[in-house]
């Protein structure tokens, strides 16, 4: 009797294992960049200094470790008086896995930049990971 309520219990367990849905990623951002203009969709080398009248300010990053739709978030901040969120826009792998380029881009507004601190949130969707902060400046 004891091995049928052991084998049970363990089968039980077994099952409630595999019915969980487990969202472990080893997804990760690296090597992110602030520039003016990008080639294959990766800005060259890193400038967090922007003027005023720059027409568009892009971020880049590495995507490491991705699987299957891995959904990555860039959300836009200003720093004013206060934290302004500016936009935000979401990117998925699709079919792609491995190390992919991501970039995302934001125009300059009808008035030019306004002149401060900015940053860029890069968040993996769906993850426990801590979201990657790169912050820049208009001057």
């Amino acid at each position: 009797m004891k091995k049928i309520i052991t084998s049970f219990v363990a089968i039980a367990f077994l099952m409630f294992i595999t019915s969980c849905e487990f969202n472990f990623s080893t997804a990760n951002i690296d090597d992110v960049k602030m520039c003016t203009s990008i080639n294959d969709d990766q800005c060259g080398s890193d400038n967090p200094n922007f003027s005023p009248n720059t027409p568009e300010i892009f971020v880049s990053c590495h995507l490491k470790n991705a699987t299957e739709n891995t959904e990555v978030e860039f959300a836009w901040f200003y720093y004013g008086q206060e934290k302004i969120a500016i936009d935000a826009v979401k990117l998925n792998s699709g079919d792609q896995i491995g190390t992919l380029n991501l970039q995302s881009s934001f125009s300059r507004p009808n008035n030019g930049w306004p002149v401060g601190e900015y940053e860029v949130v890069i968040t993996i969707l769906g993850t426990e990971k801590e979201p990657v902060v790169k912050k820049f400046w208009v001057q």
